[in-house]
């Protein structure tokens, strides 16, 4: 089951939030050990990089969920919130945007154990010799499927080939990189 989040009006109550560094500030002080009032919230930062924030009442959340709450005064329903950027602790107003769990997988990095580096280029041993190959998937109709497209001498051509077809697919969800 799916966390309550808070409204503007109590997000508001407890915080300042200064949309240009992502930061929130605490306004009124939780009862606890040590004073907090003026000082950054949030300073549990999980494994993967998101800042995660204790609001008194509905427990610890990501603080790119309350941002975006804080900001437009409404709830994000069965969306997810994409940082633009890939950076999970920058949560920066400019750098959030709703999106679909389609739009934010396309808004990846390339893997770690990708071995050219680069984005839609797989290393091939094939009977047209060594090759790079490129593909991307795309999600049509509630169906995923495999675009082939082509095979390349070089690793960055493949990587071109594929920097192309997520721009024509993804729009603004593209990263080539």
């Amino acid at each position: 089951m799916a966390k309550l989040l808070p409204p503007q009006a109590v997000l508001k109550e407890w915080f300042d939030y200064n949309s240009n560094t992502g930061d929130f500030i605490w306004r009124k002080e939780p009862r606890q050990i040590r004073p907090v009032l003026g000082k950054i919230a949030g300073t549990r930062v999980k494994p993967s990089g998101y800042v995660m924030i204790s609001v008194p009442g509905f427990g610890l959340l990501g603080a790119h969920r309350l941002a975006w709450i804080y900001v437009h005064g409404c709830a994000i329903g069965g969306a997810e919130i994409d940082h633009r950027d890939t950076n999970p602790s920058n949560n920066a107003i400019s750098n959030l945007r709703l999106a679909t769990s389609s739009e934010q997988k396309r808004n990846k990095r390339v893997q770690s154990n990708n071995r050219s580096g680069l984005k839609g280029a797989f290393y091939h041993d094939c009977r047209k010799g060594k090759k790079w190959r490129s593909q991307i998937r795309i999600r049509e109709n509630g169906r995923s499927r495999l675009i082939f497209l082509g095979y390349f001498d070089t690793p960055v051509e493949a990587h071109q080939a594929y920097a192309i077809a997520a721009k024509k697919f993804f729009g603004e969800f593209a990263r080539a990189a």
